[in-house]
């Protein structure tokens, strides 16, 4: 059966309400954004800077 037909069009059409119907582009670009969601990432690298050299001003409470 030809899919791309004026019936089978109608029907997906009616359907539509009820799924979701994605082009092979919009499939393609739903598969890239998992795979680069799940792509291996650098990793985290903290670094800790010395104190600074001037001491921090004491909190008064008045």
């Amino acid at each position: 059966m030809p899919w791309n037909t004026p019936t089978v069009r109608g029907m997906i059409e009616q359907v539509n309400r009820l799924v979701a119907i994605e082009t092979e582009a919009m499939f393609m670009a739903r598969k890239k954004k998992l795979a680069e969601h799940r792509a291996v990432r650098p990793p985290l690298v903290m670094s800790h800077s010395p104190p600074t050299s001037t001491p921090a001003q004491p909190h008064t409470v008045t």
